[in-house]
């Protein structure tokens, strides 16, 4: 049922985030607490050697993805804040090389600096959903970026953003810049259901110059097109990990006699959720070879189950799992966030649908 592997030196980083579950789940702690501790353990920036030496062949993400899952079996902000943290190591990894870049991809890497990714507006955008929310007006060798993100994460000191723009001949360019540049402005957005530790919220953009050597990619659809699988399957790793923990609860909870009624229900969804996690590992094992409709029903699939897992465990417990400082509680709050997660339930369904 686990469907996992063993990361080496995770117990013990994982030790410390579920004894911070509660105050990152109250908003007293960032997500992003961890990812020093993450770094120290050698977790933060697995699979980036393998891309920086071929991103051909560096199809494999099983170990990163698995530490994201075992992170969300603690804490899911937490393990969100690492996600977007890690693809945006991919992005630096993948894109044009600089000085510039490669300095920053080291501080990141270190855990000395934070990723913040804004490529969900390219993935909406290219699927048919939307416009960029961002133009870039070219200024000498580089641009100059104008616009807005509506929703962004990990906006904190000494984050990294990674953007999408634009470009006056109706194509784009993927750039990198640091939150502390002047002419950003972002705006938290709090009250977050089990959310608000993530550091959310928009993002304004005024004449913001981006040197040659802090663009990653002219070929905006290319380069979507490269990390999409990785975006994705990533992603999925924070809710399996949702619906791995979930899972272990039913088990236990099954035991009590009031509970028995359910045992036809928790086996259906256990099988479910076993396909689910074999075909997860599978996708993450060779990304190269994932087709676009499986990791989108992938993603889509992990929302249901987290959704059903969680709202049976809550069942399961009973009056204590009404209790906000619960586990099972902050589980179904944390599950609710997946449909409207970009991309959301409706981005992935008009997809899947407009690949029939």
């Amino acid at each position: 049922m686990t469907a996992t592997l063993t990361v080496a030196g995770l117990d013990p980083v994982l030790r410390t985030i579920a004894a911070t579950a509660a105050e990152i789940d109250a908003g007293l702690r960032p997500a992003t607490t961890h990812l020093g501790a993450l770094a120290d353990a050698g977790l933060l920036d697995l699979g980036i050697d393998d891309l920086l030496a071929n991103a051909q062949t560096a199809t494999d993400i099983r170990p990163a993805a698995d530490t994201i899952a075992a992170v969300a079996e603690e804490c899911l902000p937490s393990a969100f804040g690492l996600w977007a943290h890690r693809v945006v190591e991919d992005y630096l990894a993948r894109g044009n090389t600089s000085p510039a870049t490669a300095a920053t991809l080291a501080r990141l890497r270190r855990g000395e600096a934070v990723g913040a990714t804004g490529m969900a507006q390219a993935l909406k955008s290219l699927a048919g959903l939307g416009e960029l929310g961002i133009e870039a007006a070219p200024a000498g060798d580089g641009w100059v970026l104008t616009g807005f993100v509506s929703w962004i994460s990990n906006l904190v000191d000494d984050a990294i953003l990674v953007l999408p723009a634009r470009t006056p001949d109706g194509g784009g360019i993927v750039v990198w810049v640091p939150l502390s540049e002047p002419r950003l402005s972002p705006k938290r957005v709090s009250g977050l259901l089990a959310l608000d530790a993530t550091a959310s919220g928009t993002l304004a953009l005024d004449g913001v110059r981006i040197p040659a050597d802090q663009v990653l990619s002219s070929d905006l659809p290319g380069f979507v097109a490269a990390v999409k699988p990785t975006f994705l399957i990533l992603q999925t790793a924070f809710a399996a990990g949702v619906i791995r923990r979930s899972w272990r609860e039913i088990e236990n909870a099954l035991d009590r006699s009031e509970n028995a009624v359910f045992g036809a229900l928790a086996r259906r969804l256990g099988d479910d959720i076993a396909e689910f996690l074999t075909r997860w590992q599978s996708l993450a094992a060779d990304t190269a070879s994932a087709p676009v409709r499986d990791v989108l029903k992938l993603r889509l699939d992990a929302s249901h189950l987290a959704q059903q897992a969680t709202r049976l465990e809550l069942t399961l417990a009973g009056g204590r799992g009404y209790l906000v400082a619960s586990g099972a509680n902050r589980r179904f709050r944390e599950a609710a966030f997946l449909p409207v997660q970009s991309p959301s339930e409706g981005h992935l369904t008009w997809e899947l649908s407009s690949l029939a």
